[in-house]
Formats: C-alpha cells, structure tokens, sequence
C-alpha cells in the first residue's frame, strides 16, 4: 500500500478528497496538546481512516498526521514522522472549514452523467 494514496481491502469505491484548513482548530496544536508532536512540527499530511466492520456506528477514527520540522515546506521531504491518534469522526472533521469527499464504484465513468437532485460543486 502506497502510504499517500487512500486504498482498503477490495476498493469497492474509490475517489477524491479535499479539505480547507479550520481557522480555529489546529491538527498540529491538538497533537502538541497530547504530547504527540512539538511546537516546531508542522502536519504536511494527513489520514482519517476506519476500520469497522460489524455495520454499527463509528465512534472513532484513526487520525495519522505527518509532521516536518522543517522551517519551510519542502517540495519532496526525504522523511517525514508519523504520530496516530484516536478521535471521533466529528473532532476530525472539526480541523477543517469545509471537508468534500467523493467516492464511486470503482471503473465507472461519470465525467459525462448528469445529475438530478441535490449535488456540490
């Protein structure tokens, strides 16, 4: 499994995601508060991930943040440090403004299909 790319078991749907920054609630500084990352850590990745299989709701999720300290963003770091923590799937969607995932079934085509009823973007 490639670790920046998304991928489970069987791939049933699979898709993009994109996020915007929250102004108020940091990954970085709730990691520092828990002791799991420093103050000169920065998140230059991140992964939200689920595991659960027995069909009844998710109270928590795995939250795995790669940190740099680099002073300024590199375009290529050769390594990066790995933390994970455990949160609920509404403190992870808490760090951002606006959260968009989409997800198909996998080898369909729908650049072309039109849709009716409520959509974004």
């Amino acid at each position: 499994m490639n670790t920046f790319k998304a991928g489970v078991q069987y791939d049933d749907f699979k898709g993009t995601v994109a996020a915007d920054i929250s102004d108020t609630l940091s990954i970085s500084k709730h990691l520092v508060s828990l002791g799991k990352a420093s103050n000169d850590e920065r998140v230059i990745a991140f992964r939200i991930g689920s595991s659960a299989v027995s069909g009844s709701a998710v109270t928590d999720v795995s939250l795995v943040a790669y940190l740099t300290d680099a002073k300024e963003f590199e375009p290529s770091p050769i390594s990066v440090r790995a933390v994970e923590v455990s949160v609920t799937p509404g403190e992870a969607l808490a760090f951002f403004k606006r959260f968009d995932l989409v997800a198909k079934r996998d080898n369909i085509d729908l650049s072309a299909t039109n849709v009716d009823g409520p959509h974004y973007g």
